[in-house]
């Protein structure tokens, strides 16, 4: 019988945008998991305070690890895994079922996992709204006007007979429409007509 040689296949996780967990994750969850459920339901607490806006309180958070021998490593490697979690929860809106089914296929306790989806999902609206907020948003064209220009002479030369564009892109952002007027020359125009035109068909080919 043939030995099956084949890599063995990754997990995917829908807190992670159906990737594999990083690595680092798997190490910190083994950390979280030297704490009570109660004291990591806490903890998650503070780190959705953080996410929303409020400072993380340490001295808190350093009473809530006291027994489980942490230093301080641990408790911001701790900090980070949480907030990891939960903003990636939030950012890819998986529902509280789903979140701690996952976390229990990367060794947190079933306990833990209660303790943590629960302050997840109760405020799960916020931290969506916030993961929103966060997200890189870049400016759209509302709309082009353009004309063309034909010059025909110039105080330095008599004779022209070049056409130029005239351009004038309405960019629309959070702060409103801001016009973006240039010239540029008929030639370069024709290179710049051409490779929108690339730039199109190429996103029309793809399957997004």
């Amino acid at each position: 019988k043939k030995k099956n040689t084949s890599p063995t296949r990754r997990m995917r996780f829908r807190f992670c945008g159906d990737l594999d967990a990083p690595d680092w994750i798997l190490k910190e969850i083994s950390i979280l998991s030297n704490i009570t459920n109660i004291r990591c339901r806490l903890m998650c607490i503070q780190v959705i305070n953080a996410i929303l806006g409020e400072p993380i309180d340490y001295e808190k958070v350093e009473k809530l690890v006291k027994n489980a021998n942490y230093d301080a490593s641990d408790i911001k490697a701790s900090i980070a895994a949480l907030h990891y979690i939960i903003t990636n929860a939030a950012k890819y809106d998986v529902d509280d079922a789903t979140l701690s089914n996952e976390l229990q296929q990367l060794g947190l306790p079933k306990e833990h996992c209660d303790a943590t989806v629960k302050p997840y999902r109760d405020n799960k609206d916020k931290l969506r709204n916030v993961a929103r907020e966060n997200t890189l948003k870049f400016p759209r064209l509302e709309s082009v006007d353009w004309r063309v220009d034909y010059l025909i002479s110039s105080s330095v030369l008599k004779e022209l007979n070049t056409p130029t564009v005239q351009l004038r892109l309405n960019i629309k952002d959070q702060d409103g429409v801001t016009p973006k007027s240039f010239e540029i020359s008929a030639e370069k125009f024709r290179v710049l007509y051409y490779e929108l035109k690339q730039a199109q068909s190429l996103i029309q080919s793809m399957d997004i």
